[in-house]
């Protein structure tokens, strides 16, 4: 589902910080047949409900298993019919816009009954529950006012929605379609309306006072909804077999797949078999690769790919390729916490990181330089705000500003912070891979040169997002995952945003950005968009809420026996449409 891209913030901390248990090569299955592909994931995904998680680790599995009405070209990043066909839109008398699907009539569940408006009107209802844990999901489809099934057949339908919204095509259209007749079975939602579940104030009251809603989510937000082979329900091309965790999650092509032989990459169902193997130590990842064990691997760390690459002997086996990525990293800067405080000494903190350095040892011809929550390659991206120069001297003069001093000599910079003396001095968190530690003790050691003391620590991928999640931080090595359509900034940088309603997670405030925010939503023409994206670039720049670093590209390792195509998208192939070389 692309719009979750858009929401991967967790998996890609989770990918620069795996590390601990995983199967060993000596675990592998010994009976391999030639049409299995197998994949190795760097974490185990928390759950294969995709609506029950913001990682994309989940999606990389999950989307294999479940649909959305629409799928975005991967090139043209237009939309293109999935389970659906693509909207046409109509602007209403009253304000709201009119967006009208038809379900393809082919589209099948695995009971062999159709994919209807029904099953459509059900996935948005669970979605929109509040005592679902699709919370992140919510905001973003908070535009819809009503959905109505337009044809006798069950297969037309119409969302309504309140007001315009730039993404609603893109929202609506990466809506995953479960079964209602296997994640509802008593029919709990059938009666419910969706608008009572539209407008907050009707959903908070509905949600306290009817047992349905609480019945569901119950049932809903269940591990063994996202686990089971049983429970596990779509209509996509491959079906759950099992799942061993922490070892390998294995899928089988449906013989009763209702889209086979479409030409369409992202509908087609090809390998017999898509074996997810869980290593997330890089060594065994490397052994398992060199046993040719595993067909494709992803997020290797950058010196990593760049070493394997390098043996002659994988590169008869293995294509080694790189792609652009839609993500970029950074050290993320808690403004809740008073050493933080203020931009002076978040901008100082800028001017200690040579960023240009950092790419040249770690990325070598494989990452750019970001300097803002908008990536360069985005037509409104703000070209006239340069990359904050390494500069050690603006630095101690920016901390001097921000009233830093060294009064008792000791070699640390203190000054008073709500009443009491402290000196510069916090934690900064690390994922536990070499590139995301390496990166955090340079930080550290040239935050020493003017009077900083900067701790390293380093944290499992789950531990830190979950200390980010609350607060419990200063300062985080950090990554965020984007869509390559238009950016709406609201989960990540709304002041509404700070967790747990959101991935604010650096408690960014700020009025003016907030009321950007709602106006590049509301505003649907590309160019008058512009000049607020502009705007809000400059407002992050000034503030600085966090050190903008490097979007790498996307490494791969692929079995030369396997034809496929590669695409901008992460995972960066169609797992699905991936065919076997025939035997020379």
């Amino acid at each position: 589902m692309n719009f979750r891209f858009f929401l991967m913030v967790a998996s890609i901390g989770m990918f620069l910080g795996c590390a601990g248990g995983s199967v060993a090569t000596s675990e592998f299955p010994e009976n391999r047949s030639k049409e299995e592909v197998r994949i190795v994931l760097k974490s185990e995904p928390p759950t294969l409900n995709p609506l029950l998680s913001v990682q994309s680790i989940t999606r990389y599995v999950a989307e294999q298993i479940f649909q959305t009405l629409n799928r975005q070209n991967p090139n043209t990043y237009a939309l293109e019919p999935a389970l659906a066909s693509v909207p046409t839109v109509k602007q209403l008398p009253q304000g709201g816009m009119a967006y009208d699907y038809r379900i393809d009539s082919l589209a099948r569940w695995p009971n062999g009954s159709r994919v209807t408006a029904s099953d459509v009107l059900f996935s948005l209802k669970a979605m929109l529950n509040p005592l679902v844990d699709a919370g992140p999901y919510r905001p973003y489809y908070s535009m819809i006012d009503d959905v109505l099934i337009t044809s006798p057949d069950s297969l037309s339908f119409r969302v309504i929605t309140k007001r315009p919204y730039f993404l609603s095509a893109q929202a609506i259209g990466d809506l995953y379609v479960y079964p209602a007749y296997a994640y509802d079975p008593e029919g709990f939602l059938e009666d419910v309306a969706v608008s009572d579940l539209t407008d907050p104030v009707s959903a908070d009251r509905v949600s306290k006072t009817d047992d349905r809603l609480h019945r569901f989510a119950d049932n809903f937000n269940s591990p063994a909804w996202g686990y089971d082979p049983e429970r596990v329900v779509g209509s996509g091309p491959y079906a759950l077999e099992y799942w061993k965790p922490g070892q390998r999650i294995r899928l089988s092509l449906r013989e009763d797949y209702w889209a086979k032989g479409r030409k369409e990459e992202y509908l087609k169902g090809v390998p017999q078999t898509l074996t997810f193997e869980i290593i997330s130590d890089n060594t065994t990842t490397a052994n398992a690769l060199r046993d040719q064990l595993v067909d494709i691997v992803m997020d290797l760390p950058i010196d990593q790919f760049v070493n394997l690459r390098n043996e002659a002997y994988l590169q008869e086996i293995y294509n080694f390729v790189s792609i652009p990525s839609f993500k970029y990293y950074s050290i993320l800067l808690n403004q809740d916490d008073p050493l933080l405080g203020d931009s002076l000494t978040r901008r100082a903190l800028a001017h200690l990181v040579d960023v240009d350095l950092i790419i040249q040892n770690f990325f070598p011809d494989l990452a750019q330089r970001v300097s803002g929550p908008v990536l360069p390659s985005k037509d409104y991206y703000n070209r006239s705000l340069p990359p904050i120069d390494f500069d050690l001297e603006k630095a101690r003069k920016l901390l001097k500003q921000a009233g830093w001093v060294d009064s008792n000599g000791n070699g640390i910079l203190d000054r008073e912070v709500a009443g009491e003396r402290r000196e510069l001095s916090f934690t900064l968190m690390s994922y536990t891979n070499p590139t995301s530690e390496g990166i955090c003790l340079y930080v550290a050691q040239t935050a020493a040169k003017v009077g900083i003391d900067i701790i390293v620590t380093r944290q499992e991928g789950r531990a830190l997002i979950e200390k980010l999640n609350t607060g419990e931080f200063t300062a985080s090595f950090y990554g965020l995952g984007f869509e390559p359509s238009p950016d709406d900034f609201s989960q990540v940088w709304a002041s509404a945003s700070v967790p747990p309603s959101g991935t604010n997670r650096g408690n960014f405030r700020n009025p003016e950005a907030d009321s950007l925010i709602r106006q590049i939503a509301a505003t649907t023409d590309s160019s008058a968009r512009a000049p607020l994206y502009q705007r809000f670039q400059e407002i992050i720049y000034q503030n600085q809420p966090m050190i903008f670093l490097y979007s790498p590209e996307a490494p791969l390792v692929i079995a030369k026996r396997l034809e496929y195509t590669l695409t901008p998208l992460a995972p960066n192939l169609h797992f699905n449409a991936i065919q076997v070389r025939p035997a020379s």
